[in-house]
């Protein structure tokens, strides 16, 4: 995660040169458990960055527990009026991006000073204020502000298309955001800080998308755990990028069994072997997180040695072909992701998945060890 994260960073620095990657920040994104990763290990991946941004309330008293020292987002924002009390006692920059989040903080005791992150939605249509509404908003903020209940605001935006070959989607929710922006200075509503990119943007687009006149706040989340939002294009490719796995999936070998041609492997006689065939059957299965999905060229590495899948993955059990391996036995290691070139984005593409739900699908019984 630390490798990544510099990464990321070098890269925002060739794009924007010297003096606006000066006025950068980054928020590392850490929500569900860390991309699967575990909360623990990004508290000391991610020492390097500005911040770090979840989903989750309860996960913020976690983070400080944790020794995490530095600025905390709740990236949706709360939830509860209960919450608040939360955000404050954890010191935490909060998004809103409705109304009623607006009338909740209007609750807050004098003096809160809670730190906001103004979301608008510039055509992704999830959250966020549409442009049009902030005159009735930003007096709003400008009174809490008076009040000392909201001390600074960010403004920000969340891009839908980012990671697509076409920049059309992209530039329009740009310039909505521009304008939104405009309309911000011209009602003479004080702010320094923007909020634009996430891990596509960041990687390929921060030369257009970092104003000079603001701090820019980056938000990168899968990037840092090594898989390239763009998965394999050409050109955009997790090693295009410097970026390496963050994490190694591995489990072991239970079994080998011998086969010969015209025998079935597994549940619904998925895998037929055409010659005698030597088949490990390895200890994990969709229900550590493995995509049910991964097709038979699904890559996995035996003892330093490609290989692949052999038959559909079970619950519990994949099977995997090991003619490639003649010395491999029971107990051998096999990897099915991270080291020995086998990235996750590799796998994806043959489980016709994506990466992020890859990640965040494993399970609580898979050991995590952190090195």
């Amino acid at each position: 995660m630390a490798h990544n994260l510099q990464a990321v960073q070098q890269r925002l620095l060739q794009q924007v040169g010297p003096v606006r990657f000066k006025q950068s920040k980054t928020i590392a994104i850490a929500k569900a458990n860390a991309y699967g990763h575990g909360i623990e290990a990004a508290v000391s991946g991610f020492a390097a960055a500005d911040g770090i941004g979840v989903i989750e309330t309860e996960m913020l008293p976690r983070l400080r527990e944790l020794g995490w020292k530095k600025e905390l987002v709740l990236l949706e924002g709360f939830f509860e009026e209960a919450d608040l009390e939360v955000l404050q006692s954890c010191q935490v920059t909060t998004v809103i991006h409705c109304q009623e989040q607006l009338d909740a903080l209007k609750l807050l005791p004098k003096g809160a000073m809670l730190k906001l992150m103004l979301k608008l939605n510039t055509g992704m249509n999830r959250l966020g204020f549409r442009p049009e509404l902030l005159s009735r908003v930003l007096p709003q903020l400008e009174q809490l502000q008076a009040q000392r209940k909201v001390s600074e605001v960010v403004v920000m935006t969340h891009f839908s298309d980012a990671d697509a070959p076409d920049r059309s989607t992209l530039d329009r929710a740009w310039h909505c955001m521009k304008q939104a922006l405009k309309q911000c200075v011209d009602a003479q509503f004080k702010f320094n800080e923007i909020s634009v990119c996430n891990s596509a943007a960041s990687l390929r687009f921060a030369d257009d998308l970092l104003l000079p006149n603001y701090q820019n706040i980056i938000r990168p989340g899968l990037c840092l755990y090594g898989s390239s939002p763009m998965g394999n294009l050409p050109g955009q490719m997790a090693s295009d990028f410097n970026l390496k796995a963050a994490m190694s999936l591995k489990a072991k070998i239970l079994a080998i069994q011998t086969v010969d041609a015209g025998e079935i492997v597994g549940y619904g006689s998925r895998f037929k072997a055409t010659e005698r065939t030597r088949i490990g059957v390895v200890a994990c299965g969709y229900a550590d997180g493995y995509p049910r999905w991964a097709d038979a060229s699904t890559p996995v590495v035996v003892n330093g040695i490609e290989t692949h899948l052999a038959g559909r993955v079970s619950m519990d059990m994949i099977t995997i072909d090991l003619n490639p391996v003649p010395d491999a036995k029971a107990g051998d290691w096999v990897t099915l992701w991270g080291d020995d070139g086998i990235t996750i984005d590799r796998i994806t593409e043959c489980a016709r998945m994506g990466s992020y739900e890859t990640l965040c699908n494993l399970n609580q019984r898979v050991v995590k060890q952190i090195i």
